[in-house]
């Protein structure tokens, strides 16, 4: 009888064990080695996730930004000389003979006052015609403003704005003709280093010799 017991409760106990589950054992999450390796995203100012600023090779945002203001810096002030405007490219021909007729034209209008019998303010009327005319680069236009200005008994600025001109030798000839002309009336002080001066004597007949040497541009 007690032999019976024993077996009864070895065999309980057996399935006992059969039945109860094993223990649950924990296992740990899975780190993802792409998530690990990936930036932490900053937040702005309104809360928003901002990508990290990326490398350019191998130099950081703050060099890029550096190096684009130093290109940026030596550009600045900077003139290119070289540039060649030309008005209406597309009719460039038409253009340039427009533009000489229209110098021709001023030409023509200075000399016509400077011949004239009867004129109001000649030499004055000539300067106005050749107030656009570069003398410097225009020897026509040169050759009627210092005619303008010997008239005018301005010697000394008629001297100084015929070192800036290039004529040719006929024209010079008969500016020192002129220069000579203007000198013979003024007072014996007016070209003389003052600091008043007498005011100029002016020589208002009309101009009766040799026209310039013609240039066509």
């Amino acid at each position: 009888m007690p032999a019976l017991c024993t077996g009864l409760a070895a065999l309980a106990s057996a399935a006992l064990l059969a039945v109860t589950p094993p223990p649950a054992v924990k296992s740990k999450p899975l780190v993802s080695h792409a998530s690990s390796a990936a930036p932490v995203a900053q937040k702005g100012h309104a809360g928003k996730a901002t990508r990290p600023a990326k490398r350019a090779h191998g130099k950081s945002a703050k060099w890029v930004h550096r190096d684009d203001a130093a290109a940026a810096s030596r550009g600045r002030g900077q003139i290119n000389e070289a540039i060649n405007i030309t008005p209406f490219p597309s009719q460039a021909a038409a253009t340039k003979r427009a533009l000489a007729q229209n110098r021709r034209d001023v030409l023509a209008d200075a000399e016509k006052a400077a011949r004239a019998s009867t004129v109001n303010d000649r030499w004055q009327t000539v300067l106005f015609h050749l107030r656009d005319i570069d003398g410097r680069s225009d020897p026509e236009g040169c050759f009627w403003r210092l005619v303008a200005y010997y008239r005018l008994g301005q010697v000394q600025r008629a001297r100084e704005i015929r070192d800036s001109c290039e004529l040719p030798p006929r024209d010079l000839a008969m500016l020192e003709a002129e220069d000579a002309q203007a000198a013979s009336l003024q007072p014996p002080m007016a070209l003389a280093e003052i600091d008043h001066p007498p005011p100029p004597v002016a020589n208002p007949a009309p101009y009766a010799g040799a026209p310039p040497t013609r240039f066509e541009r």
